[in-house]
């Protein structure tokens, strides 16, 4: 998002605040630039005070809260300051609620159906005035474990934002990175110290993987010392998904200092819905010693027990300490939560009165009520248990809409075609159901306004009685539209300006704004739409026809390597040393066939669908759309695809065309499939180019994992697996291969064995077929047994590779190959041959011939394929000859 973006948005809210609405503008992020005040309570001691912050940068957001980098501007304080805040100061600022409401609606629901109530952090300051007090006790512990206080970031006042409607914090900003991808060809030397075993430490490559393993598996054990064990959550390895939350430092002068920077979870963990790997263990021990639902709740016990034990370090946290024995008290009995309060809730009336207190607290944080409402809620328990039940009606209404749809798509599709009778009498379902939502979500958040804001009573009430009023009011809701459409990349900052004075054209950008950003702005912009059409079509083009384009291509991915760790230095300088070469520019020109052929196969298969149902017209709606999502299904799963078949061809016409078959002799085959021709010239390359081989193939495999949601997240585990995969692997198996081959070179080489394999792998088969002869009085097809057809073959192929002694890599393969060949004839010839044996008919003349040739190539490619995976799979995965 550019600068002038910002100011674009920032003129917006100024043209809002002119409007003099008797309401505040609606707030659900801030832009660099503005300045904002904060009423502030620092941690140890916690002393107040207002502090003024401008915002630097929007730093992210997800399911916990958005988080920016500020600077303080001003300090007004009665006494000392909070500790750590200084004016001139910088500063992360996180506001907990996220900036995406599908990932906000999404978090409340998962925590009101764990808890029973809204979402805690956000909206009661005890709750997240726990959450930073735990924080800044695990701070000190980790400086007695890692011997510096670094190791965990420095949390340093909390807040209330009452625009945004959520608590917040105010931490120290870290100057720092996630790990980088890091050239390693000793992976097998790495398993083996994951597992515990001795390594010399000159074998082992990694050093910031291993760093951070280490330090976030003796983290989360210091999180369960100290009693903080649900917040070692955020830091368990195989989530998957908690890599990113520990930075190296890069303001410390210290390369090795790790920092665990996220405590604030944002979902709940249900037992019913483990979000990863790790979670599956952490709800087995959270059940184990009877938690049912887990977010953030710990051991004030064990942590009093931590602090006694290593006093010194605490000396002055005694205050703290009670502060948050106080503030878990009335977070935890702020809500409901079943599963922890259970028969409390029948035995104790008295905490039913500090969960409607909490609600209260929290509708006052959300601005849903103000300070007078609040006030006499506190005072009348029934007036506040009817308070939230208004709050309940859009929940109610949406439950009930959906069920009304639910009621009219089966009726719809429970009848036997779609005629215009049975869709006239669908359509009262539809549109009932969606009048209930809609209805229900505007009369419920209306009645919750009036009642809670006296702001809002005092606006709709002009606006219903003063003309010009309503005026300004429809003005001011076109502006926060236009503010969320230009901030979502739906309109450019131009014409977010233009709009702001042509409403009925900005009105007629709502009508659209259920559609992608992305799409919404190419139905209304053609600028950007053309741009986009360029890229998606011309910008290939270019890139074949135009040299100089694809050496910038090729350069602009080498620096995106090498900045995030994915290239060595030296192999970078030594393929930009060597991009002019034909070869490489054939691979370049190859990368933008492939990007042209992307959509062919889904153009395919929506056309083939589109004639099947013109020529048919007697289908139905229902039979049609099955098709139509057939056919698009089947391009997705067939082998070879009209696009894979297309980049084919290309390899084809470029093998004739050169009259060049070696430097395609293994493009020429895997570029026809689907998914793996997309490495078909990676892998052409690797005898030539291996360094520009493991590297493009992975960035594009890292570039996908980006599309995965949650784990595909930079820096998560994800992607440095699949680095792993494709560039680590390949280079630690050419290491053993080349140890392999050195030992090797001093043995005599050795093929006796591979007749005698052939011929056992083909008795087996011929046992099989004798048994079922004589169980079912006929021999066996493949297709019978199929899934008993790769094991002999595989393990023939193995032992070939295995005994074969001295012999080189390339012989082991074709004594293998020769195996599986041999193997597959034998078994082939005697498979015909049975009924000479029992007693039945033995086709003769031409039948015969198809039936003995068909079975003999059959059974004699199939089993020299498996063999040739048996050997290959030996090569890769046997001992390392080190």
């Amino acid at each position: 998002m550019s600068p002038d973006d910002a100011s674009t948005r920032r003129r917006l809210a100024a043209a809002f605040d002119a409007l003099g609405l008797h309401r505040a503008r609606r707030v659900t992020r801030y832009d660099a630039g503005e300045e904002l005040t904060y009423r502030m309570r620092g941690i140890a001691p916690a002393v107040e005070a207002d502090v003024r912050v401008i915002i630097e940068k929007f730093i992210g957001g997800g399911f916990a809260g958005q988080v920016y980098r500020v600077r303080a501007t001003g300090i007004d304080a009665p006494g000392e300051p909070p500790a750590g805040v200084t004016v001139g100061g910088r500063y992360a600022m996180k506001i907990l609620v996220p900036p995406s409401g599908f990932s906000r609606r999404f978090r409340d629901a998962l925590y009101a159906v764990g808890f029973q109530a809204p979402f805690q952090h956000q909206v009661n300051p005890a709750a997240a005035r726990a959450g930073a007090l735990w924080q800044t006790f695990i701070r000190r512990a980790a400086g007695v474990r890692f011997g510096t206080e670094l190791a965990v970031k420095d949390v340093l006042a909390t807040f209330v934002d009452g625009a945004i409607g959520s608590c917040g914090e105010l931490s120290e900003w870290v100057e720092g990175r996630n790990w980088r991808f890091e050239v390693d060809d000793r992976l097998d030397a790495r398993k083996r110290w994951l597992r515990g075993k001795p390594v010399a430490p000159e074998r082992l490559g990694s050093p910031e993987y291993r760093a951070k393993r280490a330090f976030m598996r003796e983290f989360v054990r210091l999180l369960h010392e100290v009693g903080a064990r649900e917040f070692a959550r955020q830091y368990e390895w195989w989530t998957c998904k908690s890599q990113p939350n520990v930075f190296k430092r890069t303001d410390t002068g210290d390369e090795d200092v790790l920092t665990a920077m996220d405590f604030r979870a944002g979902l709940v963990l249900l037992p019913i819905l483990p979000m990863s790997p790790g979670d599956v263990k952490l709800i087995l021990t959270g059940l184990a010693r009877g938690t049912i639902v887990q977010f953030d709740r710990g051991s004030i016990a064990k942590l009093e027990r931590y602090v006694h034990a290593h006093g010194e370090p605490f000396a002055d946290l005694t205050g703290a300490l009670d502060e948050l024995k106080q503030a878990e008290r009335t977070y935890r009995d702020s809500q409901i939560d079943v599963t922890h309060n259970h028969v409390r809730l029948l035995t104790r009336p008295r905490l039913w009165g500090r969960i409607l207190d909490g609600a209260v607290t929290g509708w006052q944080t959300t601005g849903a009520a103000d300070a007078a409402t609040a006030q006499r809620l506190r005072r009348n328990r029934a007036l506040t248990l009817l308070f939230a039940l208004v709050g309940l009606i859009p929940l109610a209404s949406l439950a009930g809409g959906l069920a009304t749809v639910a009621a009219g798509l089966w009726h719809a599709f429970a009848s036997e075609s779609m005629a215009p009778t049975a869709s006239e009498s669908v359509a009262p379902w539809l549109l009932g159901g969606l009048a209930l939502i809609v209805g229900g979500r505007i009369v419920g958040k209306a009645v919750r306004k009036l009642w809670g804001r006296a702001d809002a009573r005092k606006h709709y009430r002009s606006v219903l009685s003063r003309p010009g009023y309503f005026t300004r009011a429809v003005r001011g809701h076109l502006i926060e539209k236009l503010i969320a459409y230009q901030r979502d990349g739906r309109i450019s900052a131009a014409r977010a300006e233009r709009l702001a004075t042509r409403p009925v054209r900005a009105f007629a950008h709502g009508v659209l704004s259920p559609l992608p950003a992305g799409l919404h702005r190419m139905l209304t912009d053609a600028a950007y739409a053309r741009d986009k059409l360029a890229y998606v079509f011309v910008r290939p083009l270019r890139l074949y026809f135009n040299a100089d384009a694809r050496e910038q291509w090729l350069r602009d991915m080498l620096a995106e390597g090498r900045r995030h760790g994915m290239l060595s230095d030296d192999d970078a300088e030594q393929i930009a040393s060597r991009i002019k070469e034909p070869f490489i520019q054939k691979y370049l020109k190859s990368l933008a066939v492939h990007i042209c052929t992307l959509p062919i196969s889904q153009v395919v298969a929506l056309a083939v669908a589109g004639v099947y149902i013109y020529y048919h017209p007697e289908l139905t709606f229902k039979e049609a759309i099955a098709v139509a999502g057939g056919a698009l299904v089947a391009v997705q799963l067939v082998p070879i695809s009209p696009g894979s078949f297309v980049r084919g061809l290309y390899v084809v016409y470029l093998v004739i065309r050169e009259r060049n078959v070696r430097d395609y002799n293994i493009a020429i085959w895997l570029s026809f499939f689907k998914y793996i021709g997309y490495l078909a010239f990676p892998i052409q390359m690797a005898y030539r180019y291996p360094a520009l081989a493991r590297f493009m193939a992975a960035h594009w495999a890292t570039g996908a994992v980006h599309a995965v949601p949650v784990f595909g997240e930079r820096g998560a585990l994800l992607e440095h697996a699949v680095f792993d995969a494709f560039y680590n692997r390949p280079l630690t198996l050419r290491r053993q291969m080349r140890l392999r081959a050195e030992r090797r070179a001093t043995r005599p080489a050795r093929r006796w064995h591979a007749p005698l394999l052939a011929v056992a792998a083909a008795g087996f088969w011929v046992g099989v077929d004798a048994l079922c002869l004589r169980w079912y009085g006929a021999p066996p097809t493949l297709s019978d047994v199929w899934w008993l057809v790769p094991l002999p073959a595989l393990l023939a192929g193995a032992l070939v590779a295995a005994g074969a002694g001295g012999a080189t890599i390339a012989r082991r393969i074709r004594w293998s190959v020769a195996t599986g060949i041999v193997a597959g004839a034998v078994y082939g010839a005697v498979h015909v041959l049975w009924p000479l044996v029992s007693d039945g008919e033995l086709a003769t003349g031409w039948p015969l011939v198809r039936h003995a040739v068909s079975a003999v190539a059959w059974r004699a490619f199939l089993f020299a394929i498996f063999a040739t995976l048996g050997a290959l799979a030996w090569e890769t995965l046997a001992p390392e000859a080190e």
